[in-house]
């Protein structure tokens, strides 16, 4: 993703800063008020009717007016016009959503969750999730633009429905499934070595339809030792009975080869951006599959669906010498679930049976024969689930809904003795044949265990919803969220020792979040508001200081609950959609409070790495019914480094993005596009921990053209 920011350096000269600053407020102003000069000013010219979109909110199909949540849908022709290369950088601009880059790990934050926030967020991919089991990065890029028919963002609890991880939103990704005969064909070239290529086509009868795709997206990054390429087939196939049933298949694979900058000091992040902590040593290479089934249909009663999904990781990596491994995960999941509907009520009852599996092995050399440890790892879920709704009158319906989940977590990690792992070993005299070394080695006692941990909690939610007008509606919910420790929380087997090697009493977050929320679609415009307090307990935050005073515990750190912690904010969205041109403004805000910290005297402080204010602004003009220019605007507020609790530390910069597009239709079958991201050229950090720098990309050029047949 390619950025800009306005971040000021301590260099510049004073009135310099100040007329950057000047103009960053001048132009927040002017794209923002644009929608009241929208409002009041007549034109001539024909204004376009924005569609009162359905949802998939709750599963199934419904009027977004209807749906008691803050839902944004992106659909099909706006992924197009974003000339977005990536989710993240498409959700950044369509759904004002947060995202940092930590050397590679592509986080999203959601409601004023920091470090770890991707943990609190589920991604759908066509019912399957996309989080990894462990505290691992989400692979963003197994899924391309071009294979994507639909996403729909859902901000707040959602745990009835969608069960663990969905605590502050839900990312729904559908993709394509098309019976109408298309070839498209795209090539996009671009500053930093960036390139990437696609293929993908359809076609298909009356009762069935085939669609598939190849994709390569190659970078050099644009720090060093930042590479990055990624390839990917998919094939779709769906399947329509006489009944009306329909049956869809999507298989994909591919491979994701990454290389870590790392982080940097200030000096040097402030002096040479570009520049990377490692040698190119620090990286990994991913090669996954994923395989998703669908059925449904309707009948009297109502709509059934049953989903089932298998994905598979295959993930080595390396964080420089001496720290190698092996990581393999594979999920399966079972979703069936059904909706009975009458005339004043309906009912939704559903399971989700999920089972994740993750085998480790770490390695002390790069040849990756000499290994220190073993482990495997699974988790079953069994969570049954259901939502009601009733409506008292044709504009007043309220809902209800609860889950139950059971988990049984197994963790298994042997630990051989170190001194006995190598056959030869370096002494004064050079090396040596080891007297120690045994094969197979003994076994560390006093590192290794199996345990099995069983847990059981619920969910709930409330709500309800009053249509004042067909383009009117005023909601009101109230959930209780939750999620269950991942893997490498609970547990440390990767080659990072944790002051306990398994945390038995580490809990379930848990919390209660209530909105209020309002939403207008009328004509050309859309206006959506929706305000919420959310208090949490027991979040799990990683605890660098635990055992450091202990004499009976190393002070290696923990996972570990957190006291309470106190979020209230809105996120406000507005469009304005003419003949020829277009505005949007979006605005998410969020406060945090810690009632209790670590220590003491943190209680009352701001959670780290949480922005306050993130705004996306946009405004598009067609000056020539073939032309289509764009131009956005994203402000992210400073914040807190990572594990600063005592908030004492220097805030990482605010910053102001800017980004231009134009994009140029050739004839019905041709595009050719272009687009300046970062357009300043300025510094700014995307994350930074203890001082501890990850800087944002610079000014990027991007050129591309697209067939479509």
């Amino acid at each position: 993703m390619s950025k800009v920011v306005g971040a000021d350096l301590k260099s510049e000269p004073k009135n310099y800063g100040m007329a950057k600053d000047c103009g960053r407020i001048l132009l927040q102003f002017v794209l923002v008020p644009s929608f009241i000069y929208a409002e009041t000013t007549q034109s001539a010219e024909p204004v376009l009717q924005l569609d009162d979109y359905t949802v998939q909110a709750w599963h199934f199909e419904n009027n977004t007016l209807e749906i008691p949540a803050d839902v944004v849908r992106i659909e099909r022709e706006k992924i197009d016009q974003s000339l977005a290369v990536s989710v993240p950088d498409l959700l950044e601009t369509e759904a004002n959503l947060f995202f940092s880059d930590i050397s590679g790990f592509t986080n999203v934050s959601i409601r004023g969750f920091g470090e770890g926030s991707g943990l609190r967020s589920l991604i759908l991919v066509d019912g399957q999730p996309l989080n990894p089991s462990d505290m691992g990065r989400i692979n963003w890029e197994q899924i391309p633009l071009d294979s994507i028919e639909s996403i729909e963002v859902l901000r707040g609890g959602h745990n009835v429905l969608y069960g663990d991880k969905a605590l502050s939103g839900v990312i729904k990704i559908e993709t394509r499934r098309s019976s109408e005969d298309r070839l498209n064909l795209e090539g996009r070239r671009g500053r930093f070595g960036f390139r990437q290529a696609s293929i993908s086509g359809a076609s298909g009868g009356d009762a069935w339809g085939l669609s598939g795709g190849l994709f390569e997206q190659v970078s050099e990054g644009y720090r060093e030792n930042s590479d990055s390429d990624t390839r990917s087939a998919s094939v779709n196939t769906w399947f329509d009975f006489e009944n009306g049933d329909q049956v869809d298949l999507r298989l994909a694979a591919g491979e994701i080869d990454l290389v870590y900058p790392g982080g940097l000091d200030e000096v040097t992040y402030r002096s040479n951006p570009r520049a990377s902590n490692n040698s190119g040593d620090e990286g990994s290479e991913n090669e996954y599959a994923t395989l998703t089934g669908r059925a449904r249909g309707e009948r009297d009663w109502g709509n059934w669906e049953v989903l089932a999904g298998f994905d598979h990781n295959d993930i080595e990596w390396s964080f420089g010498e001496g720290s190698y491994g092996d990581n393999i995960q594979a999920g399966y999941s079972l979703k069936p679930r059904f909706r009975f509907e009458r005339a004043e009520w309906a009912l939704i009852l559903g399971s989700d049976l999920l089972y994740d599996e993750l085998e480790f092995t770490s390695y002390l050399d790069e040849a990756r024969t000499v290994i220190p440890s073993e482990a495997e790892l699974s988790e079953s879920r069994f969570s049954p689930y259901l939502l009601f709704e009733y409506a008292i009158s044709d504009r007043l319906t309220l809902s209800t809904g609860l889950r139950h989940e059971w988990i049984r977590y197994n963790a298994e990690n042997t630990v051989y003795i170190e001194d006995q792992l190598k056959p030869v070993i370096e002494t004064n005299r050079g090396l040596r044949p080891n007297p120690n070394f045994k094969n197979p080695p003994d076994i560390d006692p006093t590192e290794s265990y199996d345990e099995t941990i069983h847990e059981d909690g619920y969910s709930a939610e409330l709500s309800a919803n009053l249509r004042l007008t067909d383009e009117l509606s005023l909601w009101i919910g109230y959930d209780r969220a939750y999620r269950y420790p991942v893997f490498d929380e609970r547990a440390a087997y990767q080659n990072f020792p944790l002051a306990e090697p398994i945390a038995r009493d580490l809990e379930a977050e848990e919390g209660d979040q209530f909105e209020l929320g309002l939403k207008w679609v009328g004509g050309s415009h859309q206006l959506y508001a929706t305000v919420y307090l959310l208090q949490m307990d027991n979040e799990i935050i990683f605890d660098p200081t635990f055992g450091i005073d202990d004499p009976d515990t190393p002070g290696n750190g923990i996972n570990r609950n957190l006291g309470p912690v106190d979020r209230y904010g809105g996120d406000f969205a507005y469009h304005f959609r003419h003949e020829m041109w277009g505005i949007s403004f979006a605005l998410a805000f969020v406060q945090t409070e810690m009632k209790e910290g670590i220590e003491d005297n943190q209680a009352g402080q701001e959670v780290p790495l949480v922005p306050s204010v993130v705004t996306t602004s946009q405004i598009w003009v067609k000056p020539w019914e073939r032309l289509r220019l764009s131009l956005i605007h994203r402000y992210v507020d400073d914040r807190y480094q990572g594990s600063d609790f005592e908030n004492s530390s220097t805030q990482i910069g605010s910053y102001h993005l800017v980004d231009v597009l134009a994009d140029f239709r050739v004839n019905p079958n041709c595009r050719i596009f272009a687009r300046i991201d970062n357009v300043f050229d300025e510094l700014y950090a995307e994350s930074a921990f203890l001082d501890t720098y990850y800087p944002g990309t610079g000014r990027a050029f991007q050129t591309g053209v697209k067939f479509s047949f």
